[in-house]
């Protein structure tokens, strides 16, 4: 045994001291093998020992920084070492992929350079309040991907706590649907008829009265389109230019088309419908829609801004059509499975629609109760 928290042994030194309440006893390592216990290293663990005690006195100390599994140390591996690591190794689609880099760089700029095994929870918070610009959704996605992330170190037994694991949750209220009014739907219509007959006026009026999502919107094909029974199959759609063999939610749904729908497939057949291929290209290029931001930059933005009706993302056509459904009187079974939402989903997306349609007749039901005039039981019962 030594003094001044170390336990001399025949080939190594441990350094001794307590974390959390628990006495811990750890070898000291260089370069992957145990420290041997010459003169000049006890000295050097004697320091290292001290230098434990004090960060361990000042919250500061990290075991992991100090002290790997398997005496690794690690050293030269970065934060931004690591993350590159788990990117390579994950197998997702495309559009997820793109997610996580985006995650992935925004934690390269921060705390990129870090030593991954030096990594603290408190880094993690600190380059969180640099950005008090982000909003409280993208926080919390970027944290989820540095959580999943060095979840891989951990397994791999590079690190023994993840950093990120007691990282709170952002505050994040997801905005409610807002739709076009009625007259708001029927002016950009005739304005896209006006402004871009032809292709281009037949996918805004589609989108309109099916509600369908944008990926499943570009994503289809004249193959599941049934213009005899006036159905959609949507079993496909197109994310960042690239096509998968699911939607969303990964459940194919039939689509029934009402008479708006049917008449803008009917007038896309001419442009399309011989190649066989997607039904709504772009105009421009005679291919495939790549993304939203085509379609928004060059033809949605400047046709709201003509009318002088307020923004709105195009997506926000699937929830017109969904408060037109509602305020149409169909029950919400259907127009959740026209949608492809589940109905807990759809009710508690539109609930305020969905209310608002027996309000006046609830009110009516009470009142009804509260008037003199109102028969009521005798105490009979009679």
């Amino acid at each position: 045994m030594g003094g001044k928290g170390i336990d001399i042994r025949a080939r190594s030194i441990r350094i001794t001291f307590t974390l959390g309440g628990r006495q811990e006893r750890r070898t000291v390592y260089l370069n992957g093998a145990p420290l041997p216990p010459s003169p000049g290293n006890i000295r050097y663990a004697e320091r290292l020992a001290a230098e434990i005690r004090e960060k361990i006195r000042l919250g500061t100390f990290s075991l992991a920084e100090y002290f790997p599994v398997d005496g690794d140390t690690h050293a030269g591996v970065t934060v931004a070492d690591h993350l590159d690591t788990w990117l390579a190794s994950l197998r997702v689609e495309q559009s997820t992929r793109a997610g996580y880099t985006s995650a992935v760089r925004f934690w390269r700029s921060l705390i990129g350079d870090k030593s991954l095994v030096g990594l603290k929870h408190s880094d993690v918070l600190r380059a969180i309040a640099t950005r008090p610009d982000l909003t409280g959704k993208t926080v919390n996605n970027y944290v989820s991907v540095l959580r999943e992330a060095l979840e891989l170190s951990v397994l791999d037994g590079i690190l023994q706590g993840n950093p990120t694991a007691d990282v709170p949750r952002a505050k994040h209220q997801k905005a409610p649907p807002d739709p076009f009014t009625r007259d708001e739907t029927e002016q950009i219509i005739a304005k896209f008829s006006e402004r871009y007959p032809g292709q281009v006026a037949n996918l805004v009026d589609f989108w309109f009265w099916t509600g369908m999502r944008t990926s499943e919107i570009f994503g289809l094909t004249w193959a599941n389109v049934d213009l005899n029974d006036k159905t959609t199959l949507v079993a496909e759609a197109l994310v960042r230019g690239k096509r998968k063999s699911t939607t969303k939610t990964a459940v194919a749904r039939l689509v029934k088309l009402n008479s708006r729908a049917y008449t803008a497939l009917a007038r896309q057949r001419q442009f399309t419908q011989v190649a066989g291929g997607p039904v709504f290209c772009d105009p421009r290029y005679k291919n495939q829609w790549g993304d939203e931001r085509a379609f928004r930059r060059s033809f949605w933005t400047p046709t709201l801004k003509a009318l002088g009706i307020r923004y709105r993302r195009p997506y926000n056509m699937r929830h017109s059509y969904a408060t037109a459904m509602l305020m149409a009187g169909m029950t919400p079974a259907f127009c959740a499975r026209q949608l492809g939402h589940s109905v807990e989903v759809f009710l508690r997306t539109y609930a305020k629609w969905l209310d608002g349609q027996q309000d006046d007749q609830e009110m009516e039901r009470l009142e009804a109760g509260l008037s003199p005039s109102y028969p009521r039981k005798s105490k009979s019962g009679t």
